[in-house]
C-alpha cells in the first residue's frame, strides 16, 4: 500500500512540475495550452472516494495557480474536474464492467478508444471550466469556444503521449 501511495505521490509531483515548468509556457496560437496534470486523476483508481478526486483537484489547481498567477481558476476548474471524473469513469468504463473490482484506467485496462474518449471528456470538462471562470462571462463566447476547443486537442494528444510513454517504458502494471 505504501508503495502505491509513494507511486501517486511521484505522479502527482511530476505532473505538477510538468506543468508549471513546461506546459504552461506553450501557446498554440495564443489559444491553446495544454493541461496535462489531469492526467493524474486519470491514474486513480475506480474505486477511489468522490472526495479524494476533490481535494486532489483542489490541492492540484492551488498549487498551479501559485506560479501561474490566477488565483482560483486553477483550483476550481480542477475541482470540478475532480467532480466530475467517477462519472465520466462510469461513462467510459470498460463494456460489461460491473465496478466490484478496482481497476486503474489505462490504455490497457480500458482500450485505446475509450481511453481516448475518457481523456476528451476529462480534458473538455477541465479546459472549459478553466476558461469559463477565467472570462467569468459568456461575452466573447467564441474566444471561449476556440480555447477549449484548442487547449482540449492538444491537452489530449500530450496525455495520450504520456500514457503511451506509460506503458510503453513499464516492464510490468502499475500499482
Amino acid at each position: 500500500m505504501i508503495k502505491t501511495v509513494l507511486y501517486r505521490v511521484k505522479w502527482f509531483f511530476l505532473l505538477y512540475f510538468l506543468q508549471v515548468i513546461l506546459f504552461n509556457h506553450i501557446h498554440i496560437f495564443g489559444y491553446a495550452t495544454p493541461m496535462t496534470y489531469i492526467f493524474f486523476f486519470m491514474m486513480l483508481p475506480s474505486n477511489t472516494r468522490h472526495w479524494i478526486y476533490v481535494a486532489l483537484g483542489f490541492a492540484m489547481g492551488f498549487l498551479i495557480d501559485l506560479f501561474t498567477n490566477t488565483p482560483g481558476v486553477g483550483a476550481s476548474a480542477v475541482c470540478i474536474t475532480g467532480f466530475c471524473t467517477p462519472w465520466l469513469l462510469k461513462l467510459f468504463a470498460p463494456s460489461g464492467y460491473a465496478f466490484e473490482e478496482p481497476f486503474e484506467p489505462s490504455s490497457r485496462t480500458m482500450e485505446w478508444l475509450p481511453f481516448i474518449r475518457f481523456t476528451v471528456a476529462m480534458a473538455l470538462v477541465n479546459t472549459f471550466a478553466y476558461y469559463l471562470i477565467e472570462s467569468f462571462s459568456f461575452f466573447n463566447i467564441g474566444f471561449l469556444l476556440l480555447s477549449t476547443l484548442l487547449s482540449t486537442l492538444i491537452t489530449v494528444v500530450f496525455v495520450c503521449g504520456i500514457e503511451f510513454l506509460k506503458n510503453g517504458t513499464s516492464k510490468k502494471k502499475a500499482p
